[in-house]
Formats: structure tokens, C-alpha cells, sequence
């Protein structure tokens, strides 16, 4: 039995490679906003703690949007329309989640 090389199965899939960074890089983004604004909050500044906690808490949730998006980016370049078109129904049907959410 031949096993598969490392660098070759990095080369067939690149796109993962690519997603999980981001994905990696959004929750330590998040994670530090949200460090520095509990820390900021405990040690009594208050008028800025809320601003940092909102914030770490949009990129978490935009980590995920921002992944779709990567993906539907990286199959159109790969000319794969059939994951793009997948990407991009889901791409929109987030987008009337968060319209349709937003509450009167």
C-alpha cells in the first residue's frame, strides 16, 4: 500500500488550506477583541470595553460568512461552477437571514 505524500495532497487541496487559516485567523481576531475588552471592562474602563466586545463578536459571526465567500471566490477562479453556484445560494440565503432578522 502507498501512502500520499504531504506536499501532494496540500497541492490537490489548497482550498482547505486557505479556509482554515481564515478560519483560524477570525477566531484569534475575535478571541483578543474579546480578551482586551473583558480585561478593559474588569479593570473599569467602561467606555470602551462594550466597543471591543461588539466588535470580537462581529468578526466571529462574519468568520463563517467570510469563509462562504472565500470558497464561492476560490471555485469560480477553479472554474468549478457547480460549488459556486452552491456557495452563492448559500451566500444569499444568509444575507435574507440577516434582512428578514433584523426585526420592526
Amino acid at each position: 500500500m502507498v501512502g500520499i505524500d504531504p506536499e501532494e495532497k496540500a497541492a490537490e487541496h489548497p482550498i482547505e488550506l486557505v479556509l482554515a487559516r481564515l478560519l483560524r485567523l477570525g477566531s484569534l481576531v475575535a478571541a483578543a477583541l474579546l480578551a482586551v475588552g473583558i480585561a478593559l471592562m474588569v479593570l473599569g474602563q467602561s467606555a470602551v470595553a462594550p466597543r471591543l466586545i461588539t466588535a470580537g463578536l462581529l468578526v466571529l459571526l462574519g468568520t463563517p460568512v467570510l469563509r462562504v465567500a472565500v470558497a464561492a471566490v476560490i471555485f469560480v477562479k477553479e472554474r468549478d461552477w457547480h460549488f459556486a453556484l452552491f456557495s452563492l445560494v448559500v451566500l444569499c440565503a444568509v444575507a435574507a437571514g440577516i434582512y428578514f432578522g433584523k426585526g420592526m
